[in-house]
């Protein structure tokens, strides 16, 4: 078929740009269906990895019906084990931790509680592992070691908790000047209607201030 010449210029000027441009743009749409396909897969696979981890959770919730002690530190481990970046793992572990040390199994219950803090992906999840961790150390006389937990950071939403372990500890330590001062900034983080601003209050008044 013959062209004009205004369609023959037109028909240049297209294979002319598609020379200098052409590479780019299949490159541009590879990328783009690529990156779309990899939305999609890494969408699918983080409903399975949902699905199965929930399905993994079920004998966690049997365990903490049955108080079975065992059944649940193993059903955690197994969660640990399998999806170590799910919520539901870090769950598993906080419920056998509190379980653990409610039958007197402290050592299991720290354990527990140090798998979640490095390991939770919730930052709320890591901050209550954290604070429960200081509190055991706390428990056991180990006031430096509460302590050294507590300098790590937590989401700002438990900070007022976590100084006011910081004041439990400090105080444990004799330094009366330190935990006060623990206690002040820790009330200044609640709401005055806050369960716990009473009781701050009253550990405040008990070091004469």
């Amino acid at each position: 078929m013959a062209f004009d010449l205004q369609e023959q210029e037109q028909i240049d000027d297209i294979k002319a740009f598609w020379r200098q441009w052409g590479r780019w743009i299949c490159t541009g749409v590879v990328v783009a269906a690529v990156a779309y396909l990899g939305y999609k897969g890494w969408g699918y696979y983080q409903r399975h990895v949902a699905t199965e981890a929930a399905v993994l959770y079920a004998p966690v919730d049997e365990a903490v019906r049955s108080n079975d002690t065992g059944k649940l530190v193993a059903s955690a481990k197994a969660l640990q084990d399998a999806y170590p970046s799910s919520g539901y793992a870090a769950r598993a572990s906080l419920l056998a931790a509190r379980v653990a040390f409610d039958h007197g199994d402290v050592k299991t219950a720290e354990q527990a509680l140090g798998w979640v803090t490095a390991n939770a992906k919730e930052a709320a999840l890591v901050a209550v592992a954290r604070l429960r961790l200081a509190s055991l150390k706390l428990d056991a006389n180990q006031a430096d070691a509460a302590l050294a937990e507590l300098a790590k950071p937590v989401d700002v939403a438990f900070a007022a908790q976590q100084l006011e372990l910081k004041g439990d500890a400090l105080s444990v330590k004799g330094d009366r000047k330190g935990a006060h001062a623990a206690y002040l900034e820790s009330l200044a983080k609640m709401s005055p209607e806050a369960p716990r601003a009473e009781l701050v209050q009253v550990k405040i008044d008990s070091l004469g201030g």
